[in-house]
C-alpha cells in the first residue's frame, strides 16, 4: 500500500521527511488533522474580518475628532502591508506554525487596545497592531492551507476559510446596527469576540503540525518566473482596493450616516455567496472563475457610474447595486485567493503571496488620502478604473497564466 511519505532512515530526530510520494499525499482522504487545520485558518480569517471592519466602523464613535478618521482608516492597510511582507518572508525561512503562534498574540493585543481605549493616540496604534498581526496571518494562512490539504479540497477550503472574513465583517456591522447604540456596548462586543477568537485560534494552532511540504521543500531555490506577478497583482489591487472602498470606506467617506448599513448589506451578499457557492466554485477552473468575477465587478460598477445621479438620492438603489457588485466580487475574491498560493513553490510561497498582496495595500494607502473629501462622482470613476485593472489582470492570466485547479504543488 502506497504511503504519502517515508521518514528519512538517517534522520533519528524524526523531523525532516526525505522520501515523499507527492501524488499519494495530494490524493489522500480528509482526516481529523485537516479539520483542525481548517479551524485554525478560519479563526484567523474571522479575526481578520473583525479588524478589517473595525477601522471604518469606529469612525462613528463620538470621541473620534473630526478629520482624524482618515488616519484610522489608513492605519489598517499600513499594518496589513507590513504584516504580509515581513511574516510572508519569515514563514518561508522559519516555518508556518511558528509564525502562527506569534501573529495571534500581536492581533489579540491590538484588538484589546481598541476595545479598552478611549484615546485616539492608542486606537490608531491598536488598529495598526491588529492588522499587522493579521496581515502576517494572511500570507502564512494561504501558504499553509495550500500545502497541507489534498488537492481535491484545496480550492474549496481556501474559498470557505477566507470567506469567514466576510462573515466577521457582517457580524461586526450588524452589532453596530442592531445593538442598542452605545460605545460601551460596541466595545464590549469587540472585547468578547477578541477573547473568544484568541482562545480558539491559540489552542487550534498549538495542536496543528508544521507544513510537511515546508519541512521538505523550504530549502529549494524558488522559481524566478516574475511574469505571474503582473496579473496576480492587478487582481489583488481590484479586490483589496475595490472591496475596501466599495464596501467598507464608502460609508464613512460619502454616506457617514449609513456606514454600518452599507457595510452590512454589501458584505452580507458576499458572505452568503461564499458560503453557498464556495463548495462548488472551489473545484472549478481558476481562469474561468477569475474572468467571470472580475468582468462582473467591472460591469456592475459601470452601472453604478451610469446611474450615479439617482444613487446620490437613493440609499436603496445604492445598496442593491452594491449587493450585485458584492456577489460578482466574491467570485473574484475566491479566484484570487486560490491563485496566489497555488502559483508559488513552497520555498517562496509566503514571500510571493506577501509581495502580491502588498502591491494592493500600497495602492490602498494611496487611495485613502486621494479620495478623502472627494466628490462621489470622482470616487465612483476612480473605483471603475480600479476594477478595470482587475479585469485586465484576469485577461492576462487567462492568456498567459497556468491553470492551477487540481495541480500538484510543492
Amino acid at each position: 500500500m502506497d504511503r504519502p511519505f517515508e521518514p528519512d532512515p538517517g534522520n533519528t530526530g524524526g523531523g525532516i521527511l526525505l522520501n515523499v510520494n507527492l501524488d499519494v499525499y495530494e490524493n489522500r482522504r480528509w482526516n481529523s488533522f485537516d479539520t483542525l487545520s481548517i479551524i485554525a485558518i478560519a479563526s484567523s480569517f474571522f479575526m481578520w474580518g473583525v479588524a478589517l471592519s473595525i477601522a471604518p466602523l469606529i469612525t462613528t464613535w463620538p470621541f473620534i475628532p473630526a478629520g482624524y478618521d482618515v488616519f484610522i482608516i489608513a492605519s489598517s492597510p499600513t499594518g496589513l502591508l507590513l504584516g504580509n511582507l515581513l511574516f510572508g518572508i519569515f514563514s518561508d525561512r522559519f516555518g508556518r506554525k511558528r509564525l502562527f503562534l506569534l501573529t495571534v498574540f500581536i492581533t489579540a493585543a491590538g484588538l484589546l487596545i481598541i476595545a479598552l481605549s478611549y484615546s485616539l493616540l492608542l486606537i490608531i496604534p491598536g488598529v495598526f497592531m491588529a492588522e499587522f498581526g493579521l496581515g502576517g496571518d494572511e500570507a502564512v494562512s494561504l501558504a499553509y492551507i495550500a500545502e497541507i490539504l489534498p488537492k481535491r479540497y484545496r480550492g474549496t477550503a481556501i474559498a470557505e476559510t477566507t470567506n469567514t472574513a466576510n462573515i466577521a465583517i457582517t457580524v461586526m456591522a450588524g452589532i453596530f446596527i442592531f445593538v442598542n447604540y452605545s460605545v460601551y456596548n460596541e466595545k464590549l462586543s469587540l472585547l468578547i469576540i477578541a477573547i473568544v477568537g484568541f482562545i480558539i485560534a491559540l489552542f487550534s494552532r498549538l495542536k496543528i503540525k508544521e507544513s510537511i511540504k515546508w519541512e521538505i521543500y523550504h530549502k529549494e531555490k524558488p522559481d524566478k518566473n516574475v511574469i505571474r506577478y503582473i496579473p496576480l497583482s492587478f487582481m489583488g489591487i481590484a479586490i483589496i482596493v475595490g472591496f475596501a472602498f466599495s464596501d467598507l470606506v464608502l460609508g464613512p467617506y460619502e454616506f457617514p450616516k449609513y456606514s454600518s448599513l452599507i457595510i452590512f448589506f454589501s458584505v452580507l451578499a458576499e458572505s452568503l455567496t461564499g458560503i453557498i457557492a464556495g463548495f462548488i466554485l472551489g473545484r472549478s477552473k481558476r481562469k474561468r472563475l477569475a474572468i467571470i468575477g472580475f468582468a462582473g465587478l467591472f460591469i456592475s460598477w459601470l452601472f453604478l457610474v451610469i446611474f450615479i445621479k439617482d444613487i446620490i438620492f437613493s440609499l436603496l438603489l445604492l445598496i442593491i447595486l452594491l449587493i450585485i457588485n458584492g456577489v460578482t466580487g466574491e467570485f473574484g475574491w475566491m479566484a484570487r485567493g486560490m491563485l496566489e498560493p497555488e502559483n508559488f513553490l513552497t520555498s517562496f510561497r509566503g514571500t510571493g503571496v506577501g509581495i502580491v498582496r502588498s502591491v494592493g495595500y500600497i495602492i490602498y494607502i494611496f487611495t485613502v488620502f486621494t479620495l478623502y473629501n472627494s466628490s462621489i462622482r470622482l470616487y465612483s470613476y476612480y473605483l471603475l478604473g480600479i476594477y478595470l485593472i482587475g479585469f485586465i489582470g484576469a485577461i492576462i492570466y487567462l492568456l498567459f497564466g497556468k491553470e492551477t485547479n487540481n495541480l500538484l504543488i510543492h
